[in-house]
């Protein structure tokens, strides 16, 4: 069939058939809950890595508190912008709000635990230890991978 300038009925089918291209496009690459949380944990569980080390450098004195204090900053950025996205999302089953509240209870735990790290790289009076901080963060390591483990199965 030949396209002329003049035959909508061609012109409508081609734009609708764009249409639909594009409709399917972008449903295939839209995970659901379950991939926007796995996304989120491994985030969240590279930022707690990085974290992890910072901590462990700075307090062998092999990290200037500076530069532990940014990639602990940093680390906190990155895992709020997991959580945002967690946050955003609109779960359609019980069993899909279930693993968005999971998730968003294992988010800030470790929002928590990179703030104990925080604190102790800031070294104030009354602030945490290195090893409380190394503490924190060991714990929402385990959260992270036991949510990655579940969210993995399901």
């Amino acid at each position: 069939m030949e396209t002329r300038p003049g035959n909508t009925r061609t012109s409508k089918r081609t734009l609708l058939l764009a249409l639909c291209l594009a409709a399917a496009a972008f449903l295939t690459g839209c995970g659901g809950v379950t991939d926007t949380v796995s996304t989120a944990v491994e985030d969240s569980a590279s930022a707690i890595a990085t974290a992890r080390l910072a901590l462990r450098q700075e307090s062998t004195g092999k990290l200037t508190t500076a530069a532990a204090a940014t990639a602990l900053d940093d680390s906190l950025r990155e895992l709020q912008t997991s959580r945002d996205s967690v946050v955003r999302l609109s779960p359609n089953s019980q069993e899909d709000r279930q693993v968005r509240q999971e998730a968003l209870a294992v988010l800030d735990g470790c929002t928590a635990g990179l703030n104990t790290a925080r604190d102790a790289v800031a070294g104030n009076d009354g602030a945490p230890s290195a090893e409380d901080g190394q503490q924190a963060l060991d714990e929402a390591a385990r959260r992270l991978s036991e949510l990655k483990t579940k969210v993995g199965a399901q």
